[in-house]
């Protein structure tokens, strides 16, 4: 704990140097720095529930500070702080060619850090006893080659949080779905929402970030988990019990999981302030603290990992 504290104490003391100095812009208005001002965070929405976490305990460590956060699917949250409307962007990807060039149009650039481990949670209605699924099925699900999994015997409907979902997108690129091909889904607004339909439909399997029912600390994570199931999964064919795993934190750290993504920090700042001091935050010791508790993976610290299981 004082190690914390101490590095807490450099961290913010850091910042606050930086901070010293404010500058201008080309039309004289006050730049923002790492510990002052007010700057808008575009984020995939599949990450809401770590992003506030993190925001929050930003902002009441650095109080004269404001992160208004966005929450887009990915596409639409990279295209913000692509065309200058976002300071950041927040998703589960690098940008792809496209996004690239239009930075070399404008002759700016970017700089992009890795955050968090996260994993994509498939959930079920309490109703559906089968609690275990093969990547196999799943891709077979996604393909339509198959409707039902294990011992269900019922045709499942897949639920997405919308058609632009970086879940969904996921899943296509880790089963190399041909993007011209149609995958049957409902599609519903959030991860949320998918949560919620789940509970209402006893034939639904829900496609979630993990992060959404991952911090056992937290009242909503709690009851989100315990109206729902959430699968095991195995990435082999005929597996043992043995081989199903859950899509919490120890699994992840040990990549385990078969489902895994990284979380990136996609930031486009012509000086240093305000995006630099929340990335500075989010990436060392109590921002990645928070990451942990909220049963995800740190990717910039080394913390000892819980095992977590849902019952």
């Amino acid at each position: 704990m004082k190690s914390v504290k101490k590095l807490m104490f450099v961290i913010t003391g850091t910042i606050l140097l930086l901070s010293c100095g404010k500058g201008k812009d080309k039309d004289g208005k006050e730049l923002d720095t790492p510990a002052n001002g007010e700057i808008t965070v575009a984020v995939d929405e599949s990450f809401q529930q770590i992003i506030e976490a993190e925001k929050t305990a930003f902002e009441k460590t650095f109080p004269y500070t404001k992160i208004n956060v966005v929450y887009k699917n990915e596409g639409e949250a990279v295209a913000m702080m692509v065309n200058e409307k976002a300071r950041m962007a927040i998703v589960a990807r690098e940008l792809d060619a496209k996004e690239k060039e239009a930075f070399k149009r404008d002759d700016f650039r970017y700089k992009s850090y890795k955050f968090a481990g996260d994993g994509i949670a498939l959930i079920t209605n309490k109703a559906n006893k089968d609690t275990l699924i093969t990547t196999q099925d799943l891709e077979a699900l996604m393909k339509g080659t198959k409707k039902s999994y294990g011992n269900s015997g019922k045709d499942i409907v897949l639920v997405f949080d919308g058609t632009s979902s970086s879940n969904l997108t996921f899943l296509i690129d880790t089963f190399k779905i041909d993007r011209k091909m149609k995958v049957s889904f409902f599609a519903a607004k959030s991860n949320k929402e998918v949560i919620e339909y789940v509970k209402t439909h006893a034939n639904a399997m829900g496609v979630i970030g993990s992060n959404w029912i991952s911090d056992g600390d937290d009242p909503t994570s709690l009851t989100f988990i315990r109206s729902i199931n959430v699968l095991s999964v195995a990435n082999k064919p005929n597996p043992t019990k043995d081989d199903y795993f859950q899509p919490f934190g120890y699994n992840l750290a040990l990549k385990k999981y078969p489902l895994t993504r990284q979380i990136k920090l996609i930031l486009r700042e012509a000086h240093m302030g305000l995006g630099t001091g929340f990335v500075n935050y989010c990436t060392l010791e109590q921002g990645q603290l928070i990451v942990y508790k909220n049963g995800l993976i740190p990717l910039t610290q080394p913390l000892q990992i819980r095992q977590v299981e849902s019952k």
